[in-house]
């Protein structure tokens, strides 16, 4: 949680644009750019900011294929420490691994995939069949994206 108002106008700023620089954050606030890199090194510090990154369009990079795909997982450390392998499999299929979630309950999974074709999506989730415990696997394929959030 942040921690005043001003705290508050910073991080409104910086999520809408978070290249804004510290000048601009100061001029729109009215503040001093001192205190604008100050609040933003605190808010850094204490975990209220996580990072800065680039946000692109996957199909910019040549990933043609989003989905999601869910399965279930039987619960065992074995089952479990074969998801770190994921990443790589998808690799290895031209495809890219972003997230990797647990869904409603301790079995339930849920993977969200960039791939070049339908082919390597396809062929990265017959290797996820194979993992040890995987069951009812299942893929939603993104075809139209109609509002992103992206900060």
């Amino acid at each position: 949680m942040y921690h005043d108002e001003i705290d508050r106008k910073i991080l409104e700023i910086l999520d809408r644009n978070g290249r804004t620089t510290f000048t601009d954050i100061a001029k729109s606030i009215q503040k001093t750019e001192g205190t604008v890199r100050n609040r933003i090194k605190r808010l850094q510090q204490t975990g209220i900011i996580n990072g800065f990154r680039v946000v692109t369009f996957p199909e910019n990079l040549g990933y043609d294929i989003q989905a999601i795909i869910t399965f279930q997982l039987e619960p065992s450390y074995d089952n479990y420490i074969q998801i770190e392998d994921l990443p790589k499999k998808a690799e290895k299929n031209n495809s890219r691994l972003i997230s990797l979630y647990r869904a409603n309950d301790e079995n339930l999974f849920m993977l969200e995939v960039l791939s070049r074709n339908l082919q390597d999506l396809n062929n990265f989730i017959l290797q996820l069949k194979d993992f040890q415990g995987v069951s009812e696997v299942s893929k939603l394929l993104k075809k139209e994206r109609i509002y992103e959030y992206v900060s």
